[in-house]
Order: C-alpha cells, then sequence, then structure tokens
C-alpha cells in the first residue's frame, strides 16, 4: 500500500473531525461561510510580480513529453509559474520552448528536474 494515500486519507478525516468539532463546541459552521463576500476582498494577482528570467542567453527546449504529460506539466507549472492554459500548450505542442534567457547552471537544474519526471529537453 501506498504511504501518501494512507496520509492523505488520515489528513482528510483530521479535517473532517475538527470541522464537526468546531460545529459541535462553537457552533461554527463552515457551510454557512459566503465564500463570495471575501473573495471581493481579496487583491487581484499582479502579472508583473512573476520572476523574469534574464540572467543568460540560453533556452530550454521540450521535446517530448514523455508517457506522463500530467506529471511534466505540473513540473512546468511549479518551476515557471505559468497558468494550467499556458503549460498544457507546451506540452501539447512540442518542439516548444519552456525558458528563455536563463543561464546555463539554470538551464541544466531544470532539465534535470523534468527529465526526471520523464521528459525530453534540449538547451540551446
Amino acid at each position: 500500500m501506498d504511504m501518501n494515500f494512507l496520509y492523505a486519507g488520515i489528513a482528510i478525516m483530521l479535517i473532517i473531525i475538527l470541522r464537526d468539532f468546531l460545529k459541535k463546541r462553537y457552533g461554527f459552521d463552515m457551510d454557512s461561510i459566503d465564500v463570495a463576500k471575501y473573495a471581493a476582498k481579496l487583491k487581484p494577482v499582479n502579472k508583473s510580480s512573476t520572476i523574469k528570467r534574464t540572467t543568460g542567453g540560453k533556452k530550454l527546449i521540450l521535446i517530448d513529453a514523455g508517457a506522463n504529460k500530467a506529471t511534466v506539466m505540473a513540473t512546468i507549472r511549479q518551476i515557471t509559474g505559468i497558468d494550467y492554459n499556458s503549460a498544457k500548450t507546451i506540452v501539447n505542442t512540442t518542439p516548444s520552448e519552456v525558458l528563455s534567457n536563463v543561464s546555463e547552471k539554470e538551464a541544466d537544474l531544470t532539465k534535470k528536474a523534468l527529465e526526471f519526471v520523464g521528459a525530453t529537453l534540449e538547451i540551446k
């Protein structure tokens, strides 16, 4: 049995127990929270706050996503900070550029991370 599923199950059970405890002890019902009221108060995400990589002249090109495209897509999203649709486009339209204007070291580390999850990449 995979231990990650066990830990996830335990975490979900603890959340349910905490929810029931808060409802019985303090009368706090999570279902009655108006999410829209609090969502309006949140600041919009500033698109210019994303990290711009201009430290070198290397490009990282995705040649093949491999058998597990979802994992490659998630890894690309974690590394670059792009949204789901952009990552999906990169994975589905190979060869495509993952990173540009990066240093040799950053390109090599990113290549190793993506190759670990089954992708084939090239540094230019």
